[in-house]
């Protein structure tokens, strides 16, 4: 795959699947950063470990769910730099930050009236409407875009810096 187009309504397989894919080639082939860009975030249930499937890649992961933490953790027990852009005064969002925040290697800043969304990592670039949320993956009607194409991901890496440097340190 190098550019792929998912439309969700409802959370549809396709979607779930394709994050399964991206979050599980992290946890594998770990990124030296990661940006996570996105207002709201939650602790979402996000991989369907009922058979035990994902019990190899995250060790750490406890039932047979496999949560937005988990992952976020996973990366950066792998020594990736998680970075978090978001709208840290969401109640839900400070929640979730609250799960990750004395992790190592995972840092988050608050970006006022931001309303992009994306998830940037040195092996993909996936972007559109959607929201790290219970909502975003499982509920709403979303558009996302995921590239493997290099010249994307680079343009995308620098413009996540950029929005890193802007962002406020919480």
């Amino acid at each position: 795959m190098t550019d792929r187009f998912i439309r969700s309504y409802g959370g549809t397989k396709e979607l779930t699947d394709a994050l399964a894919s991206l979050f599980t080639v992290e946890a594998v082939r770990p990124s030296q950063e990661i940006y996570v860009i996105s207002p709201w975030v939650s602790n979402s249930p996000v991989l369907d470990n009922q058979q035990g499937q994902f019990a190899d890649v995250f060790p750490f992961a406890e039932g047979r769910r496999i949560y937005l933490s988990d992952i976020i953790q996973q990366w950066a027990f792998h020594g990736t730099n998680v970075r978090i852009i978001c709208n840290a005064e969401d109640t839900h969002t400070a929640k979730f930050l609250g799960l990750v925040e004395s992790t190592e290697n995972i840092a988050f800043r608050h970006l006022a009236n931001n309303h992009e969304k994306g998830l940037c990592s040195n092996n993909f670039y996936l972007h559109g409407s959607m929201n790290f949320t219970y909502r975003g993956i499982h509920i709403n009607g979303e558009g996302v875009r995921i590239t493997t194409l290099r010249p994307d991901i680079n343009q995308a890496l620098l413009y996540a810096r950029a929005r890193w440097e802007e962002a406020t340190i919480l």
